[in-house]
């Protein structure tokens, strides 16, 4: 399966036969602040980070909102249609698509999604970064690095698996 499809816990986890159980999104500890915001989304970290774009969406406040969304071709794009959607808002919001293996992308689009946004880095932006933990490994240095102050730059809060036995059925056997 292709990386990003579903989520690599569902994937190499859950085995066949295993109950599983859908519930709400866990919190990830990325709330709005005010000010300009960067949005780096890598994968299904899109999710939170739309919630955000949809949070400012309904009250603007004239700030400006950059989400830089990374896939590794064009194909693989996640959510796709909800980013078209999201491209009709007004000019408050650029999104920005970076493709790390798509050789058919824009120059200003090829890289990784933290290494592109870093290209649209202005001054007093909070940036917000959510995806997959590769993704997020060393995305608090860069940013360090890159001149963005410690308090605003902003990570999911690390999310802990359950620690419970999956419930299993096994088939009954006839006498």
């Amino acid at each position: 399966m292709a990386a990003g499809t579903v989520s690599g816990s569902l994937v190499h986890e859950v085995r066949p036969g295993e109950l599983l159980r859908l519930g709400t999104p866990r919190d990830t500890g990325l709330h709005l602040r005010d000010g300009d915001l960067l949005l780096v989304a890598g994968g299904t970290g899109l999710a939170p980070l739309r919630a955000l774009v949809e949070q400012v969406a309904a009250a603007p406040d004239g700030r400006r909102v950059t989400l830089v969304v990374g896939a590794r071709t064009f194909v693989e794009l996640y959510d796709a249609i909800a980013l078209d959607k999201l491209q009709c808002a007004p000019d408050w919001l650029t999104i920005v698509p970076a493709f790390s293996h798509d050789p058919q992308a824009d120059l200003a689009e090829r890289g990784d999604a933290l290494t592109v946004a870093l290209d649209h880095l202005r001054p007093d932006q909070d940036v917000y970064v959510c995806g997959p933990p590769p993704m997020l490994a060393g995305s608090r240095l860069r940013l360090l690095a890159a001149g963005v102050p410690a308090d605003r730059v902003h990570l999911p809060h690390r999310i802990r698996r359950q620690t419970t036995a999956p419930e299993r059925t096994s088939p009954q056997t006839a006498s």
